[in-house]
């Protein structure tokens, strides 16, 4: 047998820089962090990190939060990713950082964080206490990197985090700790713990910066487009790369020279995996490539595969395997030179097998990379399918589609998609219920599944039951691939691969003599057979460009699309075939589809309207025409990405998709914000850039910085536009009213006239007789102080007046002070509670102290019931009637008692 493709192993490797004193080619003292020794002389020797006059590094040192924020310009500087447009603010924010005592030092980057968002006006008090700069932690320093990288990679919820520690993290940090962990910027320590709450040292952010600076600088760079691979029986590959600069690649590919991986350099894949136009970018080291990404969508690392599903059991020679499209099992044999690929990692068989063995209560959900030999078996010759590359992730569920054969009020029998494979799961406690995207009860669904044929969307957990059910009256598969046109990627005996939605999907062809195929000849459909119409997925179709003097000067190479037709679920019956340039005339179809309306979301780079449950994905990049959005001082993917997932603006969008629902173009507009109001600039102010913004923070700590009309009105007499340019009204909760061009044209204030404060002070709260005492001082209450709060939704001064006065009640606050020594303004956080334990509803606690019942904010349901050690929300009726001391995070959220 020949030999097989194997796929070699390589470390993401993503970088970062430290300024200090004096520069120096060698440290004395890095011995002693001999775990970062070669990284500190890396980035010295990078220019990007400087140690101290006596020839010192310090790396056990911690660094403050104004340092990490110095050393982040710096990166994005020395990497030319600097946001010009944010760099010179220090004017916009010198007051505010006066306020906060930031070093004068690093005043003009900390203003540059805050103008590109890599820090939020909530940060500004972590940097100092009274006076003298604090140690920042891991997951802050986390989290100003993260927001640094946002604007070229994707951030996620970050529910795939998983250190030990993963309860410890704040629930704002986790998006970022993602992305650097995904990155390979951040690891955990030999414990498997982050040690979110940890003061970040000098040798951990070396590390950090030196991962970021050759992330930036090399990783994505030099892409292009695969036009031709050629399998040499899997010893090696010929693949020509037509890069986005015209130039051509030829390269020559096997696991002794090349390494593959996705997008993000989270996960390896085989080069078998490479198809005709893929996307990639190439990395070099020197003259010599190193690295492939492939940069296409994948809905999973197994979407490559010939074959995907999970694994019943693994043997030394073969494998048991349930395909995910019909459940059916076969058996496979292993090559002997089958490589295994673990969550991303290339991993032995045996490695792969013991892990399978001990989670043994999970699901082990594969991708197979297949080849077929004709081979003699018992006297008789015949094919035998050998796995030639596996790719395995342990799941904790699995979703199967399928049609409903009974129905009960605990459990349900189906059909599987595709096959006559049946299943029955019983319902999970808890198991959620819907009818398409109506959330419903068991009830609804079983009167649905008497009335007639249903098919059903199941989601099993690990112990076989089923935690999440969709019921519709049309076939999952078949509703959503109506008149749809995919662009091919291959075609076999087995499967078809097409781009869906941007990400690479694969339908079952079966029995090739079951599936009709035909062919456009620029008039009509002709029927073909399967190996004309694998002939022409797989030609080239050149298109050769001349000049008027018949010199070559562009060839083209034509994508394949195709329409399809399905039965039973995922399998295939037609496909009609066109080249690229007939498209149109073959499917009778427009290049683009229109859609406009109010966003809902966007997330993992799809966008969503309010009144369309279809998803469009976005590009990672567009050009300043396609990408438009009206009243914004900045247009990015990041800022509408923000505004989309904002729940204080209204976003409004029209689009224009391809036929797999990418968007080409957008043009979009805020209808509606509220927040906090930061600084207002009207027609007459002194600096251009400046003239006719506002700049607004949002509940969630973004901020927004926005045109407005020459004179906005507003709904009072007893203030103007003019007014509201004054320091006073900074920090005043507003609602804003938009034009057709998206920008401001009317500013209302909400919680005062105007705000006179300009003294702030900060401690914990208590009552001196009619007074408020802070810190140690106090204060006499003004008429009409406005008191905000992220851990409780009280805001009168009788209620507030009340809680400060209970003995079991600790609340620390932060409040602006009038030139009359009156409080204004206060924002409150809960620092402490106990009492009896009432209730837990939405969000809230509910405890019962000597005084009166109070309720304090939590934070997500999942995260609290993980941190009481409780497995569901019927847990908490267990703690009715006992007494409890609440916990508070940062934010004044409960998160555990």
């Amino acid at each position: 047998m020949k030999r097989k493709m194997a796929m070699a192993l390589a470390a993401v490797l993503v970088a970062g820089s430290l300024p200090v004193t004096a520069s120096a080619a060698t440290f004395t003292d890095i011995n002693e962090v001999s775990w970062a020794s070669s990284t500190i002389q890396a980035v010295s020797d990078k220019g990007l990190i400087n140690g101290y006059e006596d020839g010192t590094f310090r790396a056990k040192n911690n660094v403050t939060y104004s340092e990490a924020m110095v050393m982040i310009y710096n990166l994005m500087s020395k990497t030319g990713n600097l946001k010009t447009s944010a760099t010179n603010t220090l004017s916009i924010y010198q007051s505010v950082l006066n306020t906060y005592k930031i070093p004068t030092w690093s005043q003009s980057t900390v203003a540059y964080g805050l103008s590109a968002q890599i820090l939020m006006a909530a940060d500004l008090p972590k940097f100092t206490t009274n006076g003298v700069s604090n140690p920042a932690t891991r997951q802050d320093v986390a989290v100003m990197f993260g927001r640094a990288l946002s604007e070229k990679y994707d951030i996620y919820a970050g529910t795939g985090v998983n250190y030990n520690d993963v309860w410890r993290i704040s629930d704002e940090a986790m998006p970022y700790v993602d992305l650097l962990t995904r990155l390979g910027i951040v690891t955990g320590d030999d414990s498997g713990n982050f040690n979110p709450t940890a003061n970040i040292t000098r040798a951990e952010m070396a590390v950090m910066m030196n991962k970021t600076y050759d992330l930036l600088s090399n990783e994505l760079a030099n892409t292009g487009e695969i036009t031709e691979i050629v399998n040499h029986d899997g010893d090696y590959y010929d693949v020509d790369v037509k890069m986005d600069n015209g130039e051509r690649n030829r390269l020559t590919l096997s696991d002794d020279n090349i390494s593959v991986y996705n997008k993000d350099g989270s996960r390896e894949l085989p080069i078998s995996s490479l198809s005709k136009g893929d996307k990639v970018s190439l990395v070099f080291d020197g003259l010599v490539i190193t690295k492939i990404y492939l940069l296409d969508e994948e809905t999973s690392a197994q979407a490559k595969y010939d074959a995907t599903g999970y694994i019943y059991s693994l043997k030394e020679s073969e494998v048991n395997f349930e395909s995910e499209n019909t459940g059916e099992t076969s058996k496979y044999k292993l090559d002997e030179n089958c490589t295994y690929y673990l969550d991303g990692k290339k991993v032995t068989r045996k490695d792969l097998q013991n892990t399978i063995d001990e989670n043994s209560d999970k699901y082990a959900y594969a991708g197979l990379m297949t080849t077929t030999e004709n081979e003699k078996v018992n006297g008789k010759r015949e094919d035998v399918t050998y796995v030639t590359a596996m790719y395995v992730t342990i799941m904790d569920e699995y979703t199967h589609t399928g049609e409903v054969t009974d129905f009960s009020s605990s459990s349900v029998s189906y059909k599987m998609s595709g096959s006559n494979a049946n299943k029955d799961a019983k319902f999970a406690s808890g198991c959620e219920f819907y009818i398409g995207d109506k959330k419903s009860d068991v009830d609804d669904l079983e009167k649905l599944a008497d009335s007639g044929t249903t098919y059903i969307k199941i989601t099993v957990n690990k112990d076989g039951k089923a935690t999440k059910i969709i019921m519709a009256e049309d076939k999952f598969q078949d509703t959503s691939k109506v008149n749809a046109t995919y662009r091919v990627k291959t075609i076999t005996d087995d499967y078809i691969r097409v781009m869906e939605g941007g990400e690479s999907v694969e339908y079952s062809i079966g029995s090739k003599s079951d599936v009709a195929f035909y062919i456009w000849d620029g008039k009509r459909f002709n029927e073909v057979d399967f190996d004309e119409a694998e002939d022409f997925c797989d030609d080239d179709h050149k298109v050769v460009i001349k000049d008027d003097a018949g010199n070559v000067i562009e060839t083209r190479y034509l994508d394949v699309y195709a329409r399809i037709g399905f039965r039973d679920g995922k399998k295939v019956s037609s496909v009609y075939l066109a080249t690229e340039d007939e498209k149109e005339a073959a499917f009778g179809e427009a290049e683009s589809s229109e859609r406009k309306g109010t966003v809902e979301s966007i997330k993992d780079g799809k966008l969503k309207f309010k009144t369309s449950s279809t998803e469009y994905t976005l590009a990672s990049k567009y050009d300043e025409d396609d990408l438009n959005i009206g009243g914004a001082v900045t247009e990015s993917l990041t800022v509408l990405t923000r505004m989309a997932n904002c729940d204080d603006v209204t976003l409004y969008a029209e689009i224009k998709a391809d036929s797999d629902n990418k968007i080409t173009k957008i043009d979009a507009r805020l209808t509606a914000a509220e927040g906090k109001l930061i600084e207002y600039n009207g027609k007459d102010a002194s600096d251009s850039d400046k003239k006719n913004t506002l700049t607004l923070e949002t509940s969630d700590g973004s901020q927004f910085k926005l045109k407005t009309v020459s004179n906005p009105k507003t709904d009072s007499d007893d203030y103007d536009a003019e007014d509201l340019q004054t320091t006073g009204y900074r920090g005043s909760s507003v609602e804003l009213e938009f034009n057709n061009d998206g920008e401001i044209s009317k500013i209302i204030v909400t919680d005062s006239k105007y705000n006179s404060g300009t003294k702030r002070v900060k401690g914990t709260a208590s009552v001196d007789g009619s007074k408020i005492k802070i810190d140690g001082k106090s204060y006499s209450w003004d008429s009409k102080t406005y008191i905000t709060s992220s851990s409780f939704t009280y805001s009168t001064k009788d209620m507030f007046e009340r809680m400060l006065q209970d003995k079991d009640i600790e609340v620390y606050v932060e409040a602006t002070i009038s030139d009359s020594n009156k409080v204004e303004r206060i924002n409150a956080r809960v620092e402490s509670a106990e009492g009896e334990f009432v209730e837990y509803d939405s969000g809230s606690v509910v405890i019962e102290t000597d005084s009166r019942k109070w309720s304090f904010n939590t934070v997500s349901k999942n995260t609290l019931l993980k941190n009481c050690g409780l497995d569901d929300e019927k847990d908490f009726e267990k703690k009715e009637g006992k007494n409890v001391t609440l916990e508070f995070n940062s934010d004044g959220l409960v998160e555990e008692f």
